[in-house]
């Protein structure tokens, strides 16, 4: 009997092993690549979600509360300068978007 009590013990024991292991396994975070952008004279977070919606399946409100939360923003408020990552994947900017450069070309 005491034996069969340390061979369940050994099983459950193992089995809770295996389902942590797979469950970290497979519970990774989003590994996804977002664009950088720095802010311009001019830019909001309203009109950084206009001139990228092209790009995301957000609405505006979803695009501003996504960049609040992931740059720490307490308010909409942004300045020029400022570096923010935007719910837009970096391979997705840049194989979708061209922009002019200072030639205008």
């Amino acid at each position: 009997m005491e034996k069969l009590k340390n061979y369940s013990f050994m099983l459950l024991l193992t089995v809770m092993m295996a389902s942590a292991a797979l469950y970290f396994s497979f519970s990774g975070t989003d590994q996804t690549a977002y664009h950088q952008i720095k802010v311009a004279t001019g830019d909001s977070l309203w009109s950084l979600a206009e001139d990228y919606k092209d790009l995301h399946k957000m609405d505006q409100i979803e695009f501003i509360q996504w960049v609040q939360d992931k740059n720490d923003l307490i308010t909409t408020k942004i300045v020029p300068g400022e570096d923010l990552t935007i719910p837009v994947p970096a391979a997705e900017y840049d194989s979708g978007l061209q922009l002019a450069d200072a030639n205008g070309e």
